[in-house]
């Protein structure tokens, strides 16, 4: 109970604030920035501020051969009552965090991407509608939509960093955008960047260890009264 009020308070005592931010510029991830690691983090919805755990997320980076070459390998798990279950397979480049293909299995749907050099092709297919064939020419430089925090955790964060993150995933294009907005100290994770973005219209903040660049809390701000809080246990915990 004490890590729910903790976080309920956090929550609603922080408020999207602007740091004097750098213009925002293309992003610049590197790989070799993120821990190999599989981390867990809690789901909360929270109502009139009142906190329920509704689920868990299990989230692995990994490295895989490809055709000779490493790639890092993002494999993420979600068991939740709001947010309902699946897993997805995000394949990059290592060192640039370029995807090479996407696989999602979830209640929403499935989405099966491979990105090529200049085009991204596949199958999307939603649970209530029909499959859609997927073949965009998209300029180099864009990322999949479903890496977007692990963009941010890869980037060189600093104070006042912006930077803004062309996408492409089951929704079409996208341009998402953060901004370092200051440093935060959170209980059992010690200092940590925390990040405005806007996620298509969606207000999103996420605390990023400056340690070890694992992903700490994040609230999905889905109105005033409304809020999804992912969070991971505290250093130590066994929780």
């Amino acid at each position: 109970m004490h890590r729910v009020r903790f976080t309920s308070a956090i929550a609603l005592a922080i408020t999207a604030t602007s740091a004097l931010a750098q213009t925002p510029a293309a992003p610049q991830p590197d790989g070799h920035r993120l821990p190999l690691a599989t981390d867990s983090l809690e789901v909360y919805v929270v109502r009139l501020g009142r906190p329920q755990r509704t689920g868990f997320l299990i989230d692995r980076l990994d490295t895989v051969q490809v055709d000779g070459e490493t790639m890092l390998r993002r494999i993420r798990r979600t068991t939740d009552a709001a947010l309902g279950s699946g897993a997805d397979t995000v394949v990059h480049a290592l060192a640039t965090l370029q995807p090479r293909s996407v696989r999602t299995h979830s209640d929403r749907g499935t989405e099966h991407l491979d990105w090529q050099a200049s085009r991204v092709v596949g199958v999307v297919e939603d649970a209530d509608g029909p499959a859609r064939s997927i073949d965009s020419p998209l300029p180099k430089g864009w990322y999949s939509s479903a890496s977007f925090d692990l963009i941010l955790r890869a980037c060189p964060l600093a104070e006042g960093y912006a930077v803004t993150v062309p996408t492409f995933g089951r929704e079409g294009s996208q341009v998402l955008t953060a901004t370092v907005a200051g440093s935060e100290m959170v209980e059992g994770h010690g200092d940590t960047w925390r990040i405005e973005a806007d996620v298509a219209g969606l207000p999103v903040t996420f605390w990023i260890s400056k340690a070890s660049r694992r992903l700490v809390r994040q609230v999905l701000h889905v109105s005033p009264v409304f809020e999804i809080i992912f969070v991971a246990p505290r250093v130590g915990s066994s929780a």
